[in-house]
């Protein structure tokens, strides 16, 4: 229900100010610059480079192409690593699902514009969680496929860093998001 009720109020976010000021929105998104802007832009550069990342996981994982070039060196095996039992753990192959999670960041970051548009705060909030969550996934994937499979994947290691610089990049924007959404300055 709670998540329900956070999705709900996102949504209402979203559409709220993109049907009220889309030329301000779109005009902001495209020329105005920003800390919390430019930081929002370069989450997006990251999550447009991991889309592709892992739409080539999603090739493999669901047999479009069968196997994924790898480095010649015995510690890398992308092949293993993307057929293993927890590349499928969550009822669909991950890849597919990191897919959408980077689409989603890209909404987020983009939703709204900026203040003068009326970008809320509670987007940034979101941004910042769902970037967040990807990164501590990324760190527990990173660490089973090191310690558990004891192989690597290429392109498993560029999402992590991907996810992890992300969450670096606008940690400082979903901070000030809870500040303002909470009420401290």
């Amino acid at each position: 229900m709670k998540i329900w009720l956070a999705g709900t109020i996102i949504a209402a976010s979203v559409v709220k100010y993109t049907i009220m000021n889309t030329a301000a929105m779109r005009d902001v998104l495209r020329t105005e610059h920003s800390e919390d802007l430019d930081r929002r832009r370069k989450v997006i550069g990251l999550s447009a480079l991991g889309l592709v990342d892992f739409s080539i996981i999603s090739l493999y994982q669901t047999g479009v192409i069968k196997s994924l070039p790898d480095l010649p060196f015995e510690v890398f095996d992308s092949n293993k690593v993307n057929a293993s039992e927890d590349a499928y753990r969550f009822g669909a192959p991950d890849g597919p699902i990191s897919a959408v999670a980077y689409a989603a960041t890209m909404v987020l970051a983009s939703a709204g514009g900026d203040e003068q548009t009326g970008r809320e705060p509670v987007l940034d909030v979101a941004l910042g969680a769902t970037v967040a969550g990807n990164a501590v996934g990324a760190i527990f994937y990173l660490y089973k496929m090191i310690f558990v499979q004891k192989k690597i994947c290429l392109y498993c290691v560029t999402g992590a860093a991907i996810n992890i610089a992300s969450a670096v990049i606008i940690a400082p924007t979903a901070l000030k998001g809870i500040r303002k959404l909470f009420g401290s300055r």
